[in-house]
């Protein structure tokens, strides 16, 4: 089992085997299944199968920028399925893959016995907003994407180096982001799976207030969100992964059989 900072540096999907009940672990807007690697191989041998997709449009920048958040939603859909012989099936979702991990709950709730959130993409912070409003924009071919000269959101430096997410973000892309934060926002009150909600402190890509808003509107809840104090937007990778790790598995744990 690899030690904390060695998940596998890999943007490939993966299938990790466990025990009668599944985790389906969705990535976050231009991501990769390496966000939520490290969280799979500590659920693992807690019991679970960890089973995590590349979702629609990625890794393609230019496929990316025309997917629509259906897409999103039909394509996770699809590997939910695939986990229907487990016992229970949690999902984990990072930013934009907990707005789909939400959709699924609310579409399929004999389906999601619980719901791991980190960092909701909600709302986003002003600049995403703005990028989302230009990628809705009829000019937005003009910009087709900006690039992401820091890197990804994450504070470690080991694992913002080793994270092989895309180097450049759709503005048409962020902009169906945003048409998607109202239509999960709408679905949230029926969803009825338990949820646990992980943030970073420091976030530079979604907004605390949108947490909040998730947690406090889900059907279930509210919901309990755990604020991470030094970390960044990727939780599941970043300097505080392991008390991330932790508080999941004894989320699912503490979920009836």
């Amino acid at each position: 089992m690899p030690q904390a900072g060695e998940s596998r540096a890999s943007a490939e999907p993966f299938d990790l085997s466990g025990g009668p009940d599944a985790a389906l672990l969705l990535h976050g807007l231009t991501g990769s299944p390496f966000e939520v690697r490290f969280l799979a191989e500590r659920l693992a041998p807690a019991g679970l199968r960890c089973r995590a997709p590349r979702l629609a449009g990625h890794p393609d920048p230019r496929a990316l920028a025309s997917t629509t958040w259906r897409e999103w939603v039909a394509g996770a859909r699809d590997e939910l399925l695939q986990l229907a012989r487990a016992r229970r099936t949690f999902l984990v979702g990072c930013s934009m893959g907990a707005l789909v991990a939400c959709a699924l709950a609310c579409d399929h709730p004999d389906r999601v016995q619980a719901l791991v959130l980190l960092a909701p993409a909600l709302r986003l912070k002003p600049l995403g907003v703005l990028a989302g409003l230009l990628g809705q924009a009829p000019l937005s071919r003009l910009w087709p994407a900006i690039p992401k000269r820091a890197g990804s959101d994450v504070r470690d430096p080991e694992m913002r180096r080793l994270n092989p997410c895309m180097d450049s973000m759709p503005l048409g892309a962020v902009g169906e982001l945003l048409r998607f934060q109202g239509e999960v926002d709408r679905r949230l009150p029926r969803v009825r799976a338990p949820a646990l909600v992980l943030f970073g402190a420091h976030d530079h890509t979604v907004a605390r207030s949108g947490a909040e808003r998730l947690a406090a509107r889900i059907g279930s809840g509210p919901a309990r969100v755990v604020v991470l104090p030094e970390s960044w937007h990727l939780v599941g990778i970043d300097v505080e992964r392991e008390r991330c790790a932790e508080e999941a598995r004894r989320f699912l744990e503490s979920i009836p059989a």
